[in-house]
């Protein structure tokens, strides 16, 4: 079995052009030169996290897989995979690119193939995957600053996705040799997700750690936007769908030290409140108190026209904790959660703050919860792309009343109708979690 396939992938190779250079027995490589290009773009609304445009060196040159990796190819290693072949109705056949990987998937791959070959493989870097797409040109794309029409037939924009082909090489490649940089399916990145900074850099390879991994390139059943060589998208690296494959780099990892996350100086009172002082026997109506306020310009908090979905819940401190969804519409993909917080003893809701943001995905919605045992627990849902029917959701905690989070962990892993989360989560007396969901079919 395991020779049938074998055959079945050195046949796709050697239908590729004669201009490739293949040091490999299964992945068919291209040499990407070192160079210098600038990196990001200048921002602004919902492209914040691609600014400030900054110089980068890519200091040695690298062979980059000439499209995707194969289900053909990996399935040498993983025969497994070969069950989820078809799901949804996507990428059923040997030349398809390989979907339904995680990004530990991913890496797995790589160190086989490393093992098997004898020379080191991995993901590429976020900045080698730029410079690799844009094969030394500045436009949105690395044909044109369009995206051709013809181009734009996978780009559908269902609630659902529409099956199609992921087969690779079935659009010209850019102006270094590489198929699909820009569609067909996004690619995992090394670099965990974090803001740019303001800086020239050689041989960057992202910060040291992080909630969720970059992914590059988009994929089909998105906006044509989302497949611009400069954006920017992250997936939890234990997430895994229809969207999102990957290619291989075959060099040295880079010895560059990682970057630390920014520091939050956030800090929120650990003193327990004191309730029983608090105590009344009269009913008391006050005033309303708006919690959405506009963030400060230089605060760096994205901010859109949309607010909505809020959820609350009280702190074991006497602060009250406020979160919702901000957008420009809610099928966006700009989504991100934001918070605020009533101090004990203020009458005046704090500015905005991020709360949970994973990059170009639809976020609907959230819910909090204290559990009366010194425990906060967000619920939130996250989906493949844009829209908010075909989610799946994700589970954090604090401990020291919200000042700190835990990472996402995935507690319903399908992205799929009835998990979007809405406030109005409670535990039952035996113990078990009850979470309240919307957007079954029909709209109901």
């Amino acid at each position: 079995m395991k020779l049938k396939i074998l055959v079945s992938a050195i046949v796709s190779i050697i239908i590729w052009p004669a201009s490739i250079t293949a040091q490999s027995e299964l992945i068919p490589m291209i040499e990407i030169p070192a160079g210098n290009f600038y990196m990001g773009t200048l921002g602004g609304d919902e492209n914040y996290d691609e600014a400030p445009m900054h110089k980068v060196h890519i200091s040695k040159p690298f062979k980059m897989g000439l499209t995707e990796v194969t289900n053909a190819q990996y399935e040498l290693f993983c025969p497994e995979h070969k069950s989820l072949r078809g799901k949804n109705g996507f990428s059923s056949e040997d030349d398809e690119a390989v979907v339904f990987v995680t990004y530990q998937d991913a890496v797995a791959f790589c160190d086989w193939l490393t093992r098997k070959e004898g020379k080191t493989y991995r993901l590429p870097t976020e900045a080698e995957w730029e410079y690799a797409c844009k094969a030394g040109r500045y436009w949105n794309f690395y044909m044109d600053d369009k995206l051709p029409a013809a181009w734009q037939k996978n780009q559908v924009i269902t609630a659902t996705l529409k099956p199609l082909s992921l087969r690779v090489a079935q659009t010209p490649p850019n102006d270094w040799g590489l198929y699909d940089m820009c569609g067909n399916v996004e690619e995992w990145c090394l670099d965990w997700h974090g803001p740019y900074i303001d800086k020239e850099q050689t041989d960057p390879v992202g910060y040291s750690d992080g909630i969720a991994r970059v992914t590059r390139g988009g994929s089909h059943n998105t906006p044509v936007k989302y497949l611009r060589s400069a954006n920017r998208m992250a997936m939890l690296p234990e997430d895994k769908h229809a969207m999102t494959g990957f290619r291989v780099v075959q060099a040295e990892y880079p010895q560059t030290a990682p970057l630390s996350q920014p520091k939050d100086e956030y800090v929120v009172s650990q003193i327990k409140w004191d309730w029983a002082s608090q105590y009344i026997t009269e009913p008391v109506f006050t005033a309303p108190l708006v919690y959405v306020h506009e963030p400060d310009a230089h605060s760096g908090t994205p901010f859109f026209k949309h607010n909505h979905q809020p959820a609350l819940t009280w702190c074991d401190n006497g602060d009250l904790l406020a979160v919702w969804f901000s957008t420009n519409e809610e099928k966006g993909r700009e989504m991100v959660v934001l918070s605020s917080r009533l101090r004990a003893g203020s009458s005046e809701w704090e500015k905005p703050r991020m709360f949970y943001q994973i990059a170009d995905r639809n976020l609907t919605g959230t819910a909090l919860l204290n559990d009366h045992q010194g425990t906060l627990y967000h619920i939130n849902g996250v989906e493949a792309a844009g829209h908010w029917q075909n989610l799946m959701m994700t589970l954090r905690t604090s401990t020291d009343n919200g000042q700190t989070w835990s990472k996402p962990r995935i507690i319903a892993p399908e992205h799929t109708r009835r998990h979007q989360v809405i406030a109005g989560t409670s535990i039952t007396k035996e113990g078990w979690f009850v979470q309240a969901c919307d957007a079954g079919p029909g709209g109901r």
